[in-house]
């Protein structure tokens, strides 16, 4: 007899990857892949036929072993799928790494407003194409033969889960994902989605993430040896289905630290609003799955590792000792900002200094290769101690209750000297790694059984534990020295 399972599609913005779990919630099995951006009139855009066929044969090898009883879809924010009356792709789907973003940032906010006043209203900061809103403007404003052809618009997981299914749906947290599209005091749709009529065509209604969109395609089904009554979730937004695994265990007083290609720090909020001082500091919130605020902060830290990194032919084996003596020299600072509209320190240009020297990294990356390759350890040591800083940036914003436990997810917990200079920045927090190896995809196995056993999420939460290891903070030296000195090169001028 199969074991029974549920499978997980992971969409993230670099890796996608399939994980099966079984009903006492442990992985069974996993594929992943990645695909390169495709280019159609100067945009970039996701490849989903090829995610959909790879997820498709990796699926019917898995469902020859296994007894799949359901699927949830998480995905990467700010991206949108355009559907003509056939059902099919109006246009591909748009990645929000796209620079033609920059086209209509004047435009946008002449049409619907003052950037500031738009953030209060839809809990939106400006975040380039990483708002969703402005993909949509971009084609509404820039491609009216296509827009005259969309008859209904879906957020991306729940384009995914209409792949395999047939049918459309519409869940929270990823309409309310920095979208200018909700407007999060009166639970309705902003100006933004109604003056372009936008609104009229996603789905009009909306779920959780847990409900059932429907059953899996018979000839899909077929194809992929799965059960004719297997069915797929509403989906959900891959740092919401982080979240959502602490909100089963019943935590309160925390603030989640889920990184990648973007590292996301979330934390619960009674209310939507926002301070003048925070929307300053690009705060923004989400929806949880139960459709309540999430006070938030975002910044590209794995986008800022990867890109700085390959400046340098080394490898990161940084030791503490390393960074005590970058600490001490105060004579290599490396300021992150490689996506402006998202820095954790506004307004200032990415760059690398040494001894004074400041090298712009939109000039390093266009001169090309690893200027930096001699400066060996010290030079991670200084990327690792800026991803740190830019992260108790955020941590600050976040609103965060002093004493809260700060859970770090994804791949930094595997960065030992971020986590432990984490530490040492901010011992008002218990800063703590967790055993939740893939956070974000069981998270959305949660929901893919609470469908498939029609099983509530505290119910679900008393049957798992999330162990929890404080980091310890090793002496450092002086890092308010290093701050100030940082800050010299990381105030806005």
């Amino acid at each position: 007899m199969k074991t029974r399972a549920v499978a997980v599609l992971d969409v993230g913005k670099t890796n996608k990857k399939i994980r099966l779990y079984d009903r006492r919630f442990q992985p069974l099995a996993e594929e992943r892949t990645s695909f390169e951006v495709r280019m159609r009139d100067g945009l970039e855009t996701e490849p989903t036929e090829e995610l959909l066929a790879w997820f498709e044969q990796a699926l019917a090898g898995l469902g020859a072993t296994y007894d799949i009883r359901a699927i949830a879809v998480c995905a990467h924010g700010a991206t949108l799928a355009l559907l003509d009356e056939d059902g099919k792709l109006a246009y591909p789907v748009i990645s929000y790494t796209s620079e033609k973003g920059a086209e209509v940032e004047e435009e946008f906010y002449d049409t619907f407003g003052d950037p500031k006043a738009l953030h209060y209203d839809t809990c939106t900061p400006n975040l380039g194409f990483t708002n969703c809103g402005k993909a949509l403007f971009y084609v509404f404003s820039r491609m009216p033969e296509v827009w005259d052809r969309v008859k209904t618009i879906l957020f991306y997981n729940s384009y995914l889960g209409y792949e395999l299914t047939g049918h459309y749906g519409m869940e929270p947290t990823y309409l309310g994902n920095h979208s200018y599209l909700w407007n999060f005091f009166d639970g309705t749709w902003s100006p933004v989605a109604i003056r372009m009529g936008a609104h009229t065509r996603f789905p009009n209604s909306m779920g959780s993430p847990w409900d059932a969109l429907g059953k899996v395609k018979p000839e899909l089904a077929k194809r992929c040896n799965l059960p004719e009554d297997c069915q797929v979730t509403l989906g959900i937004h891959d740092s919401n289905a982080n979240f959502l695994t602490y909100l089963a265990r019943g935590h309160t007083n925390f603030i989640l630290n889920s990184t990648g290609t973007w590292c996301v720090l979330m934390s619960q909020s009674p209310t939507p609003l926002l301070t003048q001082a925070e929307i300053d500091a690009q705060v923004f919130c989400n929806l949880d799955a139960f459709n309540r605020p999430v006070k938030t902060v975002i910044f590209p830290g794995g986008m800022e590792y990867e890109r700085f990194g390959a400046l340098t032919e080394a490898n990161d084996e940084s030791s503490v000792e390393d960074v005590r003596r970058v600490i001490a020299e105060r004579r290599i600072f490396i300021v992150p900002g490689v996506l402006p509209a998202a820095s954790a320190f506004p307004g200032v240009p990415a760059k690398v200094v040494v001894d004074g020297a400041e090298q712009l990294y939109a000039a390093l990356e266009a001169a090309g290769g690893t200027p930096y390759t001699h400066l060996g350890q010290d030079y991670y040591a200084a990327l690792n101690l800026s991803l740190a800083l830019a992260t108790r940036q955020l941590l600050e914003r976040c609103g965060g209750e002093t004493g809260a436990s700060v859970f770090i997810e994804g791949g930094f917990a595997h960065n030992t000297r971020y986590c432990e200079l984490l530490a040492a920045l901010c011992p008002e927090y218990t800063i703590a790694l967790t055993s939740q190896a893939e956070g974000t995809a069981f998270g959305a196995a949660l929901t893919a059984w609470m469908l498939a056993d029609g099983k509530d999420l505290k119910s679900m939460g008393e049957e798992f534990e999330i162990e929890t290891t404080p980091v310890a903070a090793p002496d450092f030296g002086d890092l308010r020295g290093y701050w100030d000195a940082f800050q010299r090169y990381a105030r806005k001028v």
